[in-house]
């Protein structure tokens, strides 16, 4: 957590550092020299982590950086969905509201290296499912713009429970791999009867 704090602290002693130097020597050589010196010090003592390191904290900052993306989209669904009228497509983009956020705290959970590609992917559908959700919206307030209304309607509630199912079937298959480790531990929980020994 303190390499967090390594580039603005290494930055700010390199500022009095050099106002320090420079103050007592009168010297633009020694004074920006010694201030990278000071500061390149502080900021690795801080940031002692390996470049293996590094590369997990940019890697779970960036699928961090991508759920909350995908998640935002999400809740503007979710406020979207309070409009539409049909109980059967609010139902079905209410089940997306549960299952998203259900994926990617199992994906986090169970395979954290697949959380970014997860977030990307399931982004990029919530991204055409807010359109789809706003375009149906107009279709339902102005019916009278459209040709055939009705169809249009029925074709994106279809969309609605498409991705719903998706969404779900996805939790699903994060739960495969935990139901074999389950199985196998059902195994393990109570031995097989066992043989009456009085006889």
């Amino acid at each position: 957590m303190r390499h967090r704090f390594a580039a603005p602290v290494a930055l700010t002693v390199a500022v009095a550092a050099f106002a320090g130097v420079f103050a007592v020597t009168g010297s633009l050589l020694w004074s920006p020299l010694l201030a990278a010196a000071a500061a390149l010090g502080l900021y690795l003592m801080l940031d002692d982590r390996t470049a293996a390191k590094v590369d997990r904290d940019s890697y779970a900052d960036d699928a961090r950086a991508r759920v909350e993306e995908a998640l935002r989209v999400l809740h503007g669904i979710e406020r979207l969905s309070h409009d539409v009228a049909r109980p059967e497509a609010r139902r079905a983009l209410a089940d997306s509201c549960r299952y998203v956020p259900e994926l990617f705290d199992r994906v986090r959970d169970r395979s954290p290296d697949r959380l970014y590609s997860t977030a990307a992917q399931v982004g990029g559908h919530l991204r055409s499912l807010d359109g789809v959700v706003r375009q149906y919206l107009d279709i339902q307030r102005q019916p009278v713009l459209y040709r055939d209304p009705e169809r249009l309607r029925r074709d994106g509630e279809a969309a609605f429970r498409r991705f719903a199912d998706f969404a779900l079937d996805s939790v699903r298959l994060v739960n495969q791999g935990e139901l074999a480790q389950y199985t196998a531990n059902l195994d393990t929980v109570a031995p097989p009867s066992l043989p009456d020994l009085g006889r």
